[in-house]
């Protein structure tokens, strides 16, 4: 993808790690390319880019290298060993840049005599991983994620040399779930397409979230080439990059084939930046989801770790999803329909849905039975019970002259024990 606004010549290119490479054309030959070890945020950055476009390959003195057995030399070879993984699909890269930042953030902490944390041998105290822990205030959810990347990074350290049975594995996370995602309700899902209108990329991006139900690391991938055409019906097929999952493939809805009927059948994806590009990646996408949502109003105010207020977005695209899982239970769809749809492999995660229904629904049967009863003084009988019908009692009789025990306490197995 060449990037022509500020710097001609300069390409960024994707690896199949999906890592970010630079490239710069040389100027005056077209064939002829350069890479760069930098992107354009990185200060050094024009100097390498006039090298490149001279059509030399510019080599600075490379940067100190992390001193031996500290915290940063731990965190280096660590991600060293995950890139390893991610390129021969043992690991997700999602998963390695959860890690990455959790590490970042654990190793930039001061200590109480402003000493980086990083900079320390691994063999780190309790009182540390604590100091890390409580530094993102009350920023609960950062501080969990980054101490899950720490127990990582110590596991994996075992077999490497690394400090054992460290007190990172001590330190509790003060973190609660609070539920996760808000699901949208329909009041969100008016003012969002009331705020965005037909024809912008924040309403197309809304209505292939609602139609897919699929996950954002996927969402930014879908295009024209998962089309599927079977009879009279349109097909959205693909296969979520989450480990474990199942592919998916659902009826497009005649909503959204309205929305997408102008885009090319060669388009590379259904969402497109302002600059007519795909996105870059799922986290790309999710800011600019953010930013759709503060337009619509969905958003609070919060205070940052640095205590400034700014405005925080109240509903993802992880909601909408929840949101999808829930109309199916409501419906009365099973854990397996749910499943089908969200592209789950077990169904422990998907009966979180249709057991929240169920219940529901059981606790409002229970409460017109309750008001059923007091309005006609008695207990209603719940059907299907068994009860024979009929306004007379119930009558027994006996085929015997006298009623007989059964088991052991029976006359005649007692005989017949005794005879045997």
């Amino acid at each position: 993808m060449k990037i022509e606004i500020q710097y001609t010549g300069l390409c960024q290119e994707w690896t199949p790690a999906g890592h970010v490479r630079w490239r710069v054309r040389v100027e005056g030959e077209k064939t002829r390319k350069i890479t760069i070890p930098v992107g354009p945020d990185h200060e050094h950055f024009q100097l390498y880019y006039d090298a490149a476009r001279q059509g030399r390959k510019l080599k600075l003195k490379e940067e100190a290298r992390p001193t031996r057995g500290t915290l940063d030399e731990m965190c280096e070879r660590f991600l060293g060993w995950m890139e390893e993984q991610v390129e021969a699909e043992n690991l997700s890269l999602l998963t390695m840049n959860s890690r990455r930042t959790g590490l970042a953030q654990a190793c930039s902490c001061l200590s109480p005599k402003g000493v980086r944390i990083g900079s320390l041998k691994a063999d780190l105290p309790r009182e540390a991983f604590v100091r890390i822990r409580d530094s993102f205030g009350t920023l609960t959810g950062a501080a969990d994620t980054c101490l899950k990347a720490l127990r990582a990074l110590y596991t994996w350290g075992i077999d490497y040399g690394y400090p054992e049975n460290s007190p990172v594995f001590l330190v509790k996370s003060k973190h609660r779930s609070k539920g996760g995602a808000v699901p949208w309700s329909d009041e969100d899902e008016e003012t969002f397409l009331r705020c965005h209108g037909p024809g912008t990329m924040a309403r197309r991006w809304f209505l292939i979230a609602q139609n897919t139900a699929g996950r954002i690391g996927d969402t930014h991938l879908l295009g024209p080439h998962n089309e599927l055409v079977e009879g009279d019906r349109i097909y959205i097929a693909w296969q979520p990059g989450k480990r474990g999952s199942e592919p998916v493939r659902v009826p497009m809805s005649k909503v959204l084939m309205v929305e997408l009927a102008n885009i090319a059948e060669d388009a590379a994806a259904y969402l497109l930046t302002e600059h007519g590009k795909p996105f870059a990646s799922s986290g790309s996408l999710d800011n600019r989801i953010r930013k759709w949502v503060k337009e619509a109003g969905l958003c609070e105010s919060v205070v940052d770790q640095h205590g400034e207020k700014t405005l925080k977005a109240t509903r993802s695209q992880h909601g909408i999803r929840k949101r999808r899982a829930e109309d199916i239970a409501k419906q009365s769809g099973s854990v397996y329909e749910v499943m089908a749809h969200l592209s789950h492999s077990d169904p422990k995660t998907a009966a979180i849905y249709t057991k929240r229904v169920e219940r529901a629904g059981l606790a409002e049967q229970a409460a017109d039975r309750v008001d059923a009863a007091r309005k006609s003084k008695s207990v209603p009988r719940p059907e299907k019970r068994g009860t024979p019908e009929g306004k007379t009692p119930n009558v027994i009789r006996f085929s015997g002259k006298k009623w007989q025990p059964v088991g052991e306490s029976n006359p005649s197995f007692q005989v017949e024990n005794l005879a045997s």
